[in-house]
């Protein structure tokens, strides 16, 4: 496992620089964000645009940060860090032919599970830090915080992470190159989302779920939706491991 963490480190890296710049894109400009809302606050267009009172809301700290970060910036980075970090992990080893090194020396059982567990890791380390920047950024300039709302936002971003690395995944299991998991990814978020528009399939927008929508009015973590979320990462992960056992090295 040790190797495939190291192999991982620039996308880690990578990853998480992102998320620490785009944290303090967001975290220090609460009063240029809510003087710019009030100063369009009579324009139409936009009242249509922002729910009433959101631009006051805005002025609380609480609400704020975690709005612009869980409710937004962060949370719509969650399926592509899953992506992102799974995509080459079986992929890259079958494009470069270097899978036949790696069953040499060991069973499929051995290197799928050092690969899964490398990635899961990655992901749930990365999301842990990106999702506990707003305490820590409110401890240390001396702002209140509820962390009753962090600790339900950890557990949805991380479920919801878990799932987007379990669907990179099985595509990095299926195919033979570094691309087409990627673009099957993306493409799985598009479908998902737009689904999730019709009544019906609305489970099937992860993206309410990883933005902590349920939460912002003092709600309690979605349990139903958590368990289902978990239980099919479980499949996912089952048939990834079922691909790559039957899979030509």
């Amino acid at each position: 496992m040790t190797k495939e963490l190291y192999d991982m480190r620039t996308r880690f890296i990578s990853i998480l620089s992102i998320v620490i710049v785009l944290f303090f894109v967001v975290a220090p400009f609460q009063n240029l964000t809510t003087s710019m809302l009030e100063g369009y606050s009579d324009n139409p267009a936009l009242e249509k645009l922002m729910p009433k009172g959101f631009a006051e809301r805005l002025k609380e700290w609480n609400f704020y940060i975690n709005s612009q970060w869980f409710g937004k910036n962060f949370g719509q980075m969650i399926p592509i860090i899953g992506i992102i970090i799974a995509f080459p992990l079986f992929a890259r080893e079958f494009e470069n032919g270097t899978i036949e090194y790696l069953l040499v020396r060991r069973s499929r059982r051995e290197v799928f599970m050092d690969k899964f567990l490398s990635g899961f890791l990655a992901t749930i380390i990365l999301i842990f830090i990106a999702s506990s920047l707003p305490p820590l950024y409110s401890l240390l300039s001396s702002k209140d915080y509820d962390f009753s709302f962090y600790l339900k936002a950890v557990v949805q971003s991380e479920v919801a992470g878990i799932l987007w690395y379990c669907i990179g995944m099985l595509f990095s299991t299926i195919f033979n190159d570094q691309v087409k998991p990627v673009l099957a990814s993306l493409g799985a978020i598009a479908v998902t989302t737009a689904a999730g528009l019709i009544k019906a399939l609305k489970f099937l927008n992860t993206y309410s779920y990883a933005l902590c929508s349920n939460l912002f009015e003092n709600g309690p973590i979605d349990v139903p939706y958590t368990i289902g979320t978990l239980l099919v990462s479980l499949v996912l992960i089952s048939i990834s491991y079922m691909i790559f056992r039957n899979k030509d090295a």
